[in-house]
Protein backbone atom coordinates (compact mmCIF):
# COMPACT_ATOMS: atom_id res chain seq x y z
CA UNK A 1 0.00 0.00 0.00
CA UNK A 2 1.57 3.51 -0.60
CA UNK A 3 -0.35 6.72 0.76
CA UNK A 4 -2.53 8.58 -1.72
CA UNK A 5 -0.62 11.20 -3.97
CA UNK A 6 -2.53 15.02 -4.37
CA UNK A 7 -3.52 14.24 -7.59
CA UNK A 8 -5.65 11.00 -6.76
CA UNK A 9 -9.56 11.27 -5.74
CA UNK A 10 -10.08 10.64 -2.34
CA UNK A 11 -13.58 9.45 -2.76
CA UNK A 12 -15.70 7.86 -5.36
CA UNK A 13 -19.20 7.05 -5.41
CA UNK A 14 -20.01 6.12 -1.38
CA UNK A 15 -16.51 4.97 -0.62
CA UNK A 16 -13.79 7.32 0.51
CA UNK A 17 -10.41 5.97 -0.46
CA UNK A 18 -7.33 5.67 1.89
CA UNK A 19 -4.23 3.94 0.05
CA UNK A 20 -2.96 3.33 -2.95
CA UNK A 21 -2.58 -0.43 -3.90
CA UNK A 22 -0.73 -0.14 -8.05
CA UNK A 23 -1.52 0.22 -11.32
CA UNK A 24 -2.96 -2.03 -14.61
CA UNK A 25 -3.79 -1.83 -17.77
CA UNK A 26 -7.43 -0.55 -17.21
CA UNK A 27 -6.51 2.11 -14.40
CA UNK A 28 -5.35 2.53 -10.55
CA UNK A 29 -6.39 0.25 -7.90
CA UNK A 30 -6.98 1.40 -4.52
CA UNK A 31 -8.01 0.86 -0.89
CA UNK A 32 -11.68 2.13 -0.06
CA UNK A 33 -13.93 1.97 2.95
CA UNK A 34 -17.64 2.29 2.69
CA UNK A 35 -19.56 4.56 5.38
CA UNK A 36 -20.85 1.21 6.67
CA UNK A 37 -17.03 0.21 7.47
CA UNK A 38 -16.34 -2.45 4.33
CA UNK A 39 -13.04 -2.66 3.24
CA UNK A 40 -13.16 -2.61 -0.87
CA UNK A 41 -10.73 -2.68 -3.39
CA UNK A 42 -11.76 0.05 -6.29
CA UNK A 43 -10.59 0.50 -9.79
CA UNK A 44 -10.72 3.61 -11.36
CA UNK A 45 -10.92 3.57 -15.07
CA UNK A 46 -8.18 5.62 -17.64
CA UNK A 47 -9.42 8.97 -18.62
CA UNK A 48 -8.02 8.16 -22.06
CA UNK A 49 -10.86 4.88 -21.59
CA UNK A 50 -13.66 6.66 -20.34
CA UNK A 51 -13.76 8.93 -23.00
CA UNK A 52 -14.26 5.70 -25.34
CA UNK A 53 -18.24 5.55 -26.09
CA UNK A 54 -17.75 1.43 -27.08
CA UNK A 55 -15.51 0.83 -24.39
CA UNK A 56 -18.16 2.50 -21.80
CA UNK A 57 -21.49 0.19 -23.09
CA UNK A 58 -18.80 -3.13 -23.05
CA UNK A 59 -17.37 -2.43 -19.38
CA UNK A 60 -21.29 -1.87 -18.45
CA UNK A 61 -22.69 -5.00 -19.92
CA UNK A 62 -19.59 -6.77 -18.25
CA UNK A 63 -20.42 -5.41 -14.70
CA UNK A 64 -23.57 -6.34 -14.66
CA UNK A 65 -22.62 -9.88 -15.74
CA UNK A 66 -19.74 -10.21 -12.91
CA UNK A 67 -22.32 -9.30 -10.55
CA UNK A 68 -23.93 -12.38 -10.86
CA UNK A 69 -20.57 -14.49 -10.45
CA UNK A 70 -21.12 -16.94 -7.12
CA UNK A 71 -18.43 -18.98 -5.77
CA UNK A 72 -16.57 -18.18 -2.22
CA UNK A 73 -12.94 -18.62 -4.56
CA UNK A 74 -13.83 -14.96 -6.86
CA UNK A 75 -13.33 -11.55 -4.98
CA UNK A 76 -16.65 -10.55 -5.31
CA UNK A 77 -17.82 -7.26 -7.46
CA UNK A 78 -19.75 -5.05 -4.85
CA UNK A 79 -20.85 -1.97 -6.45
CA UNK A 80 -19.45 -0.19 -9.71
CA UNK A 81 -20.53 2.99 -11.92
CA UNK A 82 -20.17 2.71 -15.30
CA UNK A 83 -21.70 5.93 -16.19
CA UNK A 84 -19.51 8.14 -13.62
CA UNK A 85 -17.18 10.54 -15.33
CA UNK A 86 -14.34 8.19 -14.79
CA UNK A 87 -16.20 4.48 -14.37
CA UNK A 88 -14.98 2.62 -11.61
CA UNK A 89 -15.22 -1.05 -10.16
CA UNK A 90 -15.53 -2.26 -6.37
CA UNK A 91 -14.64 -5.54 -5.30
CA UNK A 92 -14.18 -7.47 -2.01
CA UNK A 93 -10.43 -6.74 -0.99
CA UNK A 94 -8.04 -9.78 -0.41
CA UNK A 95 -5.54 -8.70 2.61
CA UNK A 96 -2.70 -11.27 0.89
CA UNK A 97 -0.15 -10.97 -1.85
CA UNK A 98 -0.64 -11.85 -5.54
CA UNK A 99 0.49 -15.74 -6.90
CA UNK A 100 3.24 -13.92 -8.63
CA UNK A 101 4.65 -11.74 -5.86
CA UNK A 102 4.98 -15.19 -3.86
CA UNK A 103 6.50 -17.31 -5.98
CA UNK A 104 9.07 -14.52 -6.88
CA UNK A 105 9.77 -13.66 -2.78
CA UNK A 106 9.70 -17.26 -1.60
CA UNK A 107 9.92 -19.67 -4.59
CA UNK A 108 7.44 -22.62 -5.85
CA UNK A 109 5.24 -23.95 -3.62
CA UNK A 110 4.71 -27.47 -2.44
CA UNK A 111 2.84 -29.67 -4.27
CA UNK A 112 -0.16 -30.17 -2.00
CA UNK A 113 0.11 -26.50 -1.78
CA UNK A 114 -0.38 -26.37 -6.16
CA UNK A 115 -3.01 -29.12 -5.14
CA UNK A 116 -5.06 -26.94 -2.99
CA UNK A 117 -4.55 -23.97 -5.17
CA UNK A 118 -5.41 -25.92 -8.50
CA UNK A 119 -9.20 -26.99 -6.63
CA UNK A 120 -9.55 -23.40 -5.42
CA UNK A 121 -9.27 -21.70 -9.06
CA UNK A 122 -11.11 -24.90 -10.74
CA UNK A 123 -14.37 -24.00 -8.33
CA UNK A 124 -14.09 -20.46 -9.39
CA UNK A 125 -13.83 -20.66 -13.27
CA UNK A 126 -16.78 -23.30 -12.67
CA UNK A 127 -18.66 -20.03 -10.69
CA UNK A 128 -17.29 -17.33 -13.68
CA UNK A 129 -18.36 -20.15 -16.37
CA UNK A 130 -21.90 -20.45 -14.66
CA UNK A 131 -22.53 -16.57 -15.27
CA UNK A 132 -21.90 -17.04 -19.02
CA UNK A 133 -18.24 -15.35 -18.40
CA UNK A 134 -14.88 -15.71 -19.40
CA UNK A 135 -11.74 -14.65 -17.76
CA UNK A 136 -9.70 -14.17 -20.66
CA UNK A 137 -6.34 -13.15 -18.57
CA UNK A 138 -5.87 -15.93 -15.57
CA UNK A 139 -2.43 -15.53 -14.61
CA UNK A 140 -0.38 -15.00 -11.38
CA UNK A 141 -1.22 -11.65 -11.06
CA UNK A 142 -4.66 -12.02 -11.05
CA UNK A 143 -4.59 -14.59 -8.46
CA UNK A 144 -4.47 -13.73 -4.48
CA UNK A 145 -3.82 -15.45 -1.81
CA UNK A 146 -5.77 -14.95 1.23
CA UNK A 147 -5.38 -16.60 4.54
CA UNK A 148 -7.89 -19.34 3.64
CA UNK A 149 -7.62 -19.75 0.16
CA UNK A 150 -6.97 -18.39 -3.20
CA UNK A 151 -9.23 -15.31 -5.21
CA UNK A 152 -9.49 -15.02 -8.71
CA UNK A 153 -9.91 -11.08 -9.71
CA UNK A 154 -10.40 -9.31 -12.53
CA UNK A 155 -12.93 -12.11 -14.41
CA UNK A 156 -14.95 -10.90 -16.93
CA UNK A 157 -14.28 -7.29 -16.91
CA UNK A 158 -10.85 -8.20 -19.06
CA UNK A 159 -13.10 -8.00 -22.29
CA UNK A 160 -14.66 -4.74 -21.74
CA UNK A 161 -10.62 -3.92 -23.27
CA UNK A 162 -11.05 -6.05 -26.51
CA UNK A 163 -12.29 -3.22 -28.93
CA UNK A 164 -10.70 0.24 -30.34
CA UNK A 165 -9.91 1.56 -27.09
CA UNK A 166 -6.85 -1.29 -26.57
CA UNK A 167 -6.04 -2.27 -30.18
CA UNK A 168 -5.54 1.47 -31.27
CA UNK A 169 -2.63 1.79 -29.33
CA UNK A 170 -1.45 -1.56 -30.41
CA UNK A 171 -1.42 -2.86 -27.48
CA UNK A 172 -3.09 -6.69 -26.79
CA UNK A 173 -4.55 -8.01 -23.43
CA UNK A 174 -2.75 -10.57 -21.24
CA UNK A 175 0.57 -11.67 -20.35
CA UNK A 176 2.27 -14.23 -23.29
CA UNK A 177 3.03 -17.88 -22.03
CA UNK A 178 -0.28 -17.99 -20.09
CA UNK A 179 -2.94 -17.28 -22.95
CA UNK A 180 -4.19 -20.11 -24.82
CA UNK A 181 -3.43 -21.24 -28.77
CA UNK A 182 -7.13 -19.70 -29.41
CA UNK A 183 -6.32 -16.32 -27.77
CA UNK A 184 -3.06 -16.23 -29.78
CA UNK A 185 -4.70 -17.24 -32.79
CA UNK A 186 -7.42 -14.50 -32.79
CA UNK A 187 -9.98 -17.91 -32.91
CA UNK A 188 -12.95 -17.76 -30.63
CA UNK A 189 -12.64 -17.95 -26.88
CA UNK A 190 -14.44 -19.64 -24.71
CA UNK A 191 -14.26 -21.71 -21.40
CA UNK A 192 -11.90 -23.85 -22.33
CA UNK A 193 -9.10 -21.13 -23.40
CA UNK A 194 -9.42 -20.45 -19.12
CA UNK A 195 -8.44 -24.10 -18.29
CA UNK A 196 -5.50 -23.73 -20.55
CA UNK A 197 -4.26 -20.80 -18.42
CA UNK A 198 -4.82 -22.42 -15.42
CA UNK A 199 -2.77 -25.23 -16.17
CA UNK A 200 -0.21 -22.50 -17.34
CA UNK A 201 -1.07 -20.53 -13.81
CA UNK A 202 -0.06 -24.21 -12.07
CA UNK A 203 3.05 -24.92 -13.84
CA UNK A 204 3.98 -21.29 -12.73
CA UNK A 205 2.75 -21.87 -8.89
CA UNK A 206 4.80 -25.11 -9.10
CA UNK A 207 8.26 -24.65 -10.96
CA UNK A 208 8.61 -21.06 -10.42
CA UNK A 209 8.53 -20.47 -14.17
CA UNK A 210 5.95 -20.70 -17.26
CA UNK A 211 5.53 -23.80 -19.03
CA UNK A 212 6.74 -21.64 -21.98
CA UNK A 213 9.92 -19.74 -20.63
CA UNK A 214 10.48 -16.67 -20.17
CA UNK A 215 11.85 -15.29 -23.90
CA UNK A 216 10.46 -12.65 -25.83
CA UNK A 217 6.65 -12.01 -26.73
CA UNK A 218 7.33 -13.27 -29.70
CA UNK A 219 8.87 -16.31 -28.97
CA UNK A 220 6.26 -17.04 -26.02
CA UNK A 221 3.12 -16.49 -28.68
CA UNK A 222 5.08 -19.11 -31.00
CA UNK A 223 5.80 -21.41 -28.34
CA UNK A 224 1.97 -21.20 -27.27
CA UNK A 225 0.67 -22.42 -30.93
CA UNK A 226 3.21 -24.81 -32.07
CA UNK A 227 5.50 -26.45 -29.33
CA UNK A 228 4.40 -28.72 -26.12
CA UNK A 229 4.67 -27.18 -22.29
CA UNK A 230 7.98 -27.69 -20.68
CA UNK A 231 6.79 -30.15 -17.47
CA UNK A 232 10.19 -31.85 -16.64
CA UNK A 233 10.53 -29.79 -14.04
CA UNK A 234 7.03 -30.52 -12.25
CA UNK A 235 6.05 -32.97 -9.73
CA UNK A 236 5.58 -35.92 -11.11
CA UNK A 237 2.27 -36.41 -9.83
CA UNK A 238 0.75 -32.77 -11.05
CA UNK A 239 1.82 -33.79 -14.78
CA UNK A 240 -0.92 -35.65 -16.10
CA UNK A 241 -3.60 -32.59 -14.52
CA UNK A 242 -1.38 -30.00 -16.40
CA UNK A 243 -0.55 -31.53 -19.84
CA UNK A 244 -4.67 -32.02 -20.19
CA UNK A 245 -5.08 -28.48 -19.07
CA UNK A 246 -2.34 -27.40 -22.05
CA UNK A 247 -4.06 -29.18 -24.64
CA UNK A 248 -3.67 -27.52 -27.83
CA UNK A 249 -6.86 -28.34 -28.89
CA UNK A 250 -9.86 -26.96 -26.81
CA UNK A 251 -12.00 -29.91 -27.05
CA UNK A 252 -9.49 -32.19 -25.26
CA UNK A 253 -9.47 -30.00 -21.99
CA UNK A 254 -10.86 -30.81 -19.22
CA UNK A 255 -14.01 -29.01 -17.49
CA UNK A 256 -12.69 -27.04 -13.63
CA UNK A 257 -15.73 -29.91 -12.98
CA UNK A 258 -13.15 -32.70 -14.22
CA UNK A 259 -10.19 -30.94 -12.46
CA UNK A 260 -11.85 -30.95 -8.95
CA UNK A 261 -12.74 -34.60 -9.74
CA UNK A 262 -9.21 -35.20 -10.76
CA UNK A 263 -7.87 -33.26 -7.82
CA UNK A 264 -9.64 -35.10 -5.08
CA UNK A 265 -10.80 -33.12 -1.46
CA UNK A 266 -7.67 -31.03 -1.72
CA UNK A 267 -9.42 -27.58 -0.77
CA UNK A 268 -7.74 -25.01 1.45
CA UNK A 269 -8.05 -25.78 4.56
CA UNK A 270 -7.57 -22.90 6.99
CA UNK A 271 -4.42 -21.01 6.83
CA UNK A 272 -2.55 -23.81 6.74
CA UNK A 273 -2.68 -24.37 3.29
CA UNK A 274 0.54 -21.88 2.65
CA UNK A 275 4.04 -22.23 3.65
CA UNK A 276 4.45 -20.39 6.96
CA UNK A 277 6.29 -17.66 4.98
CA UNK A 278 3.66 -16.56 2.77
CA UNK A 279 1.21 -16.89 5.63
CA UNK A 280 3.63 -14.50 7.39
CA UNK A 281 3.35 -11.86 4.48
CA UNK A 282 -0.60 -12.10 4.93
CA UNK A 283 -0.32 -12.04 8.35
CA UNK A 284 1.28 -8.55 7.52
CA UNK A 285 -1.00 -7.46 5.12
CA UNK A 286 -3.80 -7.82 7.18
CA UNK A 287 -1.82 -5.89 10.11
CA UNK A 288 -1.18 -3.01 7.34
CA UNK A 289 -4.59 -3.32 6.37
CA UNK A 290 -6.30 -2.79 9.72
CA UNK A 291 -3.49 0.06 10.28
CA UNK A 292 -5.12 1.83 7.39
CA UNK A 293 -8.42 1.20 8.06
CA UNK A 294 -8.49 2.60 11.16
CA UNK A 295 -6.32 5.29 10.49
CA UNK A 296 -8.10 8.94 10.89
CA UNK A 297 -9.77 10.43 7.89
CA UNK A 298 -8.76 13.58 6.40
CA UNK A 299 -11.63 15.38 7.15
CA UNK A 300 -10.80 14.68 10.38
CA UNK A 301 -7.10 17.07 9.88
CA UNK A 302 -4.92 14.93 11.53
CA UNK A 303 -1.47 17.20 12.73
CA UNK A 304 0.85 17.47 10.24
CA UNK A 305 4.44 17.14 10.43
CA UNK A 306 6.46 20.41 9.77
CA UNK A 307 8.87 19.22 6.31
CA UNK A 308 11.76 19.90 6.19
CA UNK A 309 13.12 22.72 3.52
CA UNK A 310 13.17 21.62 0.12
CA UNK A 311 11.45 18.62 0.66
CA UNK A 312 8.28 19.34 -0.42
CA UNK A 313 6.38 22.33 -1.84
CA UNK A 314 2.75 23.45 -0.71
CA UNK A 315 0.30 25.38 -2.27
CA UNK A 316 -2.46 27.29 -0.48
CA UNK A 317 -6.48 25.87 -1.61
CA UNK A 318 -9.62 27.86 -1.03
CA UNK A 319 -12.74 26.31 -0.89
CA UNK A 320 -14.62 26.74 -3.77
CA UNK A 321 -18.28 26.86 -2.58
CA UNK A 322 -18.93 30.51 -1.44
CA UNK A 323 -20.11 31.33 2.42
CA UNK A 324 -21.30 34.02 3.96
CA UNK A 325 -19.06 36.52 5.84
CA UNK A 326 -18.02 36.49 9.05
CA UNK A 327 -16.77 38.96 11.34
CA UNK A 328 -13.44 39.23 11.33
CA UNK A 329 -11.73 39.12 14.95
CA UNK A 330 -9.44 41.61 15.60
CA UNK A 331 -5.74 40.60 15.63
CA UNK A 332 -4.36 39.68 18.82
CA UNK A 333 -1.91 41.92 20.69
CA UNK A 334 1.25 40.90 21.36
CA UNK A 335 2.95 41.64 24.93
CA UNK A 336 5.87 43.94 24.60
CA UNK A 337 7.74 40.82 26.20
CA UNK A 338 7.05 38.26 23.21
CA UNK A 339 6.90 40.92 20.56
CA UNK A 340 9.58 40.79 17.79
CA UNK A 341 12.32 43.19 18.06
CA UNK A 342 12.36 46.66 15.65
CA UNK A 343 13.31 45.86 12.49
CA UNK A 344 12.38 42.33 12.25
CA UNK A 345 10.26 40.88 9.41
CA UNK A 346 6.76 40.51 10.17
CA UNK A 347 5.57 36.89 10.78
CA UNK A 348 3.57 35.17 7.98
CA UNK A 349 -0.40 35.40 7.98
CA UNK A 350 -1.71 32.07 8.10
CA UNK A 351 -3.43 30.28 5.68
CA UNK A 352 -6.95 28.69 5.72
CA UNK A 353 -6.13 25.44 4.66
CA UNK A 354 -2.50 23.71 3.49
CA UNK A 355 -2.47 21.02 0.49
CA UNK A 356 0.51 19.13 -0.45
CA UNK A 357 1.45 20.41 -4.30
CA UNK A 358 1.19 17.26 -6.62
CA UNK A 359 4.85 15.31 -5.08
CA UNK A 360 6.97 13.33 -7.85
CA UNK A 361 6.63 9.73 -7.21
CA UNK A 362 9.90 8.57 -5.51
CA UNK A 363 10.74 6.25 -3.28
CA UNK A 364 13.25 6.38 -0.05
CA UNK A 365 14.41 2.86 -0.35
CA UNK A 366 15.48 0.91 -3.47
CA UNK A 367 13.15 -0.88 -5.82
CA UNK A 368 14.03 -3.40 -7.67
CA UNK A 369 13.46 -4.27 -11.27
CA UNK A 370 12.60 -7.52 -11.41
CA UNK A 371 14.04 -9.62 -14.45
CA UNK A 372 11.81 -12.54 -14.71
CA UNK A 373 7.83 -9.97 -14.59
CA UNK A 374 6.63 -10.19 -18.01
CA UNK A 375 7.38 -7.77 -20.70
CA UNK A 376 8.93 -7.06 -24.06
CA UNK A 377 12.83 -7.24 -24.45
CA UNK A 378 14.93 -5.34 -26.93
CA UNK A 379 18.19 -6.31 -28.25
CA UNK A 380 20.81 -4.44 -29.79
CA UNK A 381 22.18 -5.87 -33.60
CA UNK A 382 24.36 -5.15 -35.92
CA UNK A 383 27.02 -8.03 -35.89
CA UNK A 384 26.02 -9.21 -39.60
CA UNK A 385 26.77 -5.73 -40.92
CA UNK A 386 29.96 -5.53 -38.52
CA UNK A 387 30.78 -8.79 -39.85
CA UNK A 388 30.65 -8.47 -43.87
CA UNK A 389 32.19 -4.57 -43.09
CA UNK A 390 35.84 -6.31 -41.64
CA UNK A 391 35.49 -9.44 -44.09
CA UNK A 392 35.35 -5.95 -47.13
CA UNK A 393 38.30 -4.30 -45.56
CA UNK A 394 40.00 -7.15 -44.87
CA UNK A 395 39.42 -8.50 -48.35
CA UNK A 396 40.45 -4.67 -49.33
CA UNK A 397 43.71 -5.00 -47.09
CA UNK A 398 45.14 -8.00 -48.54
CA UNK A 399 44.39 -7.24 -52.33
CA UNK A 400 46.33 -4.09 -52.09
CA UNK A 401 49.08 -5.57 -49.83
CA UNK A 402 49.36 -8.26 -52.92
CA UNK A 403 49.58 -5.19 -55.60
CA UNK A 404 52.31 -3.87 -53.48
CA UNK A 405 54.24 -6.98 -53.48
CA UNK A 406 53.37 -7.64 -57.42
CA UNK A 407 53.85 -4.00 -58.64
CA UNK A 408 55.64 -2.55 -55.59
CA UNK A 409 55.43 1.78 -55.03
CA UNK A 410 59.27 2.27 -55.80
CA UNK A 411 57.61 4.44 -59.08
CA UNK A 412 55.72 7.00 -57.12
CA UNK A 413 56.22 10.06 -55.33
CA UNK A 414 56.22 9.64 -51.40
CA UNK A 415 53.00 11.73 -50.99
CA UNK A 416 51.75 8.85 -52.65
CA UNK A 417 53.25 6.35 -50.71
CA UNK A 418 52.35 7.67 -47.61
CA UNK A 419 48.52 8.48 -48.85
CA UNK A 420 48.53 4.30 -49.62
CA UNK A 421 49.86 3.54 -46.43
CA UNK A 422 47.30 6.48 -44.19
CA UNK A 423 44.53 4.46 -45.98
CA UNK A 424 45.42 1.15 -45.10
CA UNK A 425 45.66 1.99 -41.76
CA UNK A 426 42.23 3.85 -41.95
CA UNK A 427 41.11 -0.01 -43.32
CA UNK A 428 43.07 -1.91 -40.45
CA UNK A 429 41.44 0.60 -38.03
CA UNK A 430 37.69 0.25 -39.78
CA UNK A 431 38.35 -3.80 -39.68
CA UNK A 432 39.76 -3.88 -36.21
CA UNK A 433 36.40 -1.44 -34.80
CA UNK A 434 33.98 -4.01 -36.74
CA UNK A 435 36.15 -7.25 -35.15
CA UNK A 436 35.17 -5.68 -31.83
CA UNK A 437 31.49 -4.78 -32.58
CA UNK A 438 30.69 -8.51 -33.84
CA UNK A 439 32.66 -10.11 -30.66
CA UNK A 440 31.08 -7.22 -28.16
CA UNK A 441 27.66 -8.85 -26.63
CA UNK A 442 24.33 -7.51 -27.62
CA UNK A 443 22.70 -4.73 -24.95
CA UNK A 444 19.02 -5.28 -24.02
CA UNK A 445 16.35 -3.59 -22.51
CA UNK A 446 13.45 -5.24 -20.88
CA UNK A 447 10.21 -3.00 -20.58
CA UNK A 448 8.36 -4.43 -17.53
CA UNK A 449 5.48 -2.98 -14.78
CA UNK A 450 8.69 -2.47 -12.22
CA UNK A 451 10.72 -0.18 -14.70
CA UNK A 452 13.67 -0.54 -17.32
CA UNK A 453 16.23 -3.30 -16.83
CA UNK A 454 19.20 -2.90 -18.95
CA UNK A 455 21.74 -5.79 -19.58
CA UNK A 456 24.64 -6.84 -21.10
CA UNK A 457 27.46 -9.56 -20.37
CA UNK A 458 25.61 -10.30 -17.04
CA UNK A 459 25.93 -6.79 -15.85
CA UNK A 460 22.54 -5.05 -15.28
CA UNK A 461 21.14 -1.75 -14.65
CA UNK A 462 17.89 -0.88 -12.89
CA UNK A 463 15.97 1.82 -13.57
CA UNK A 464 12.65 1.62 -11.57
CA UNK A 465 9.65 3.56 -12.74
CA UNK A 466 9.50 5.23 -8.99
CA UNK A 467 12.49 7.04 -9.71
CA UNK A 468 11.43 8.14 -13.50
CA UNK A 469 9.90 11.84 -14.08
CA UNK A 470 8.88 10.82 -17.82
CA UNK A 471 10.26 8.20 -20.62
CA UNK A 472 9.82 8.82 -24.26
CA UNK A 473 11.16 6.96 -27.73
CA UNK A 474 12.95 9.77 -29.25
CA UNK A 475 15.05 10.58 -32.51
CA UNK A 476 14.17 8.98 -35.70
CA UNK A 477 16.37 6.63 -38.07
CA UNK A 478 19.35 5.24 -36.64
CA UNK A 479 19.08 8.13 -33.76
CA UNK A 480 15.61 6.24 -32.72
CA UNK A 481 16.16 5.74 -28.55
CA UNK A 482 14.79 5.10 -25.26
CA UNK A 483 15.01 8.12 -22.90
CA UNK A 484 14.15 8.78 -19.29
CA UNK A 485 14.36 12.01 -17.29
CA UNK A 486 15.09 11.22 -13.15
CA UNK A 487 12.52 12.37 -10.77
CA UNK A 488 15.08 13.73 -8.82
CA UNK A 489 16.71 15.46 -11.78
CA UNK A 490 19.87 13.61 -12.44
CA UNK A 491 20.84 12.20 -15.25
CA UNK A 492 21.73 8.47 -16.01
CA UNK A 493 25.53 8.50 -16.15
CA UNK A 494 27.59 5.98 -18.39
CA UNK A 495 29.01 3.23 -17.41
CA UNK A 496 32.03 1.51 -18.99
CA UNK A 497 29.62 -1.57 -20.61
CA UNK A 498 26.52 1.01 -21.28
CA UNK A 499 26.83 4.38 -22.03
CA UNK A 500 23.59 6.78 -21.63
CA UNK A 501 23.90 9.65 -23.93
CA UNK A 502 22.43 13.37 -22.82
CA UNK A 503 19.41 14.31 -24.09
CA UNK A 504 17.31 17.68 -23.37
CA UNK A 505 17.73 17.06 -19.96
CA UNK A 506 17.56 13.43 -19.52
CA UNK A 507 19.87 10.62 -21.16
CA UNK A 508 18.97 8.13 -23.93
CA UNK A 509 19.46 4.49 -22.57
CA UNK A 510 18.91 2.16 -25.21
CA UNK A 511 19.60 2.61 -28.91
CA UNK A 512 16.36 1.43 -30.88
CA UNK A 513 18.37 2.39 -33.97
CA UNK A 514 20.68 -0.44 -33.31
CA UNK A 515 18.12 -2.85 -33.69
CA UNK A 516 18.37 -3.52 -37.23
CA UNK A 517 17.63 -2.05 -40.76
CA UNK A 518 15.44 0.42 -41.35
CA UNK A 519 11.90 -1.93 -41.43
CA UNK A 520 13.28 -3.61 -38.17
CA UNK A 521 14.12 -0.16 -36.54
CA UNK A 522 10.25 0.58 -37.19
CA UNK A 523 8.85 -2.41 -36.31
CA UNK A 524 10.49 -2.39 -32.49
CA UNK A 525 10.58 1.77 -32.28
CA UNK A 526 6.67 0.69 -32.70
CA UNK A 527 6.74 -2.12 -29.96
CA UNK A 528 8.63 0.12 -27.68
CA UNK A 529 6.14 2.81 -27.91
CA UNK A 530 3.37 0.10 -26.94
CA UNK A 531 4.90 -1.45 -24.09
CA UNK A 532 5.60 2.00 -22.57
CA UNK A 533 1.91 2.73 -23.06
CA UNK A 534 1.10 -0.09 -20.96
CA UNK A 535 4.07 0.31 -18.60
CA UNK A 536 4.87 3.29 -17.78
CA UNK A 537 1.08 4.80 -18.30
CA UNK A 538 1.29 8.66 -16.97
CA UNK A 539 5.26 8.74 -17.61
CA UNK A 540 5.30 7.94 -21.38
CA UNK A 541 5.30 11.11 -23.74
CA UNK A 542 4.64 13.45 -20.83
CA UNK A 543 6.25 16.72 -21.70
CA UNK A 544 7.55 16.12 -24.57
CA UNK A 545 11.03 18.20 -25.44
Amino acid sequence: MQPLLASDPNRVGDYRLLARLGRGAMGGVYLGRSRGGRVVAVKIIRADLAEDAEFRERFRREVLAAHSVGGFWTAAVVNADPDAEQPWLATEYVPGPTLHQAVVDHGPLPEATVRSLGAGLSEALGAIHRAHLVHRDLKPANVLLGPDGPRVIDFGISRAMTGNALTATGMFLGTPGFFSPEQTLGSEVGPPSDVFSLGAVLVFAATGTGPFGEESTAALLYRVVHTEADLSRAPEGLRPLLAACLAKDPAARPTPSDLLDQIGEASPQGNAWLPPAISDVITQHATQLQQTANAPLPDTAPPQPTPKPGTRSYTQAHDATPVSPTPVPPAPVIPASVAPPPGSPAPAPMRDKIVPARPRETTRTPQRVRKDNPGPVFATGGRFRAAMSAVICGLIILGAGRLFQTYGLGGHSHDRVAIFQLGMLLLGISMIWSIGKVLLPNLHLKINSDGLLISRMGLTREIPWSQVDRVDVVGDGKRTAVAVWLADGRKPNSLWWHRARTYHGGARVFPIGATGGWLTRRQEARRARTALTQYAYGRYGAGRP
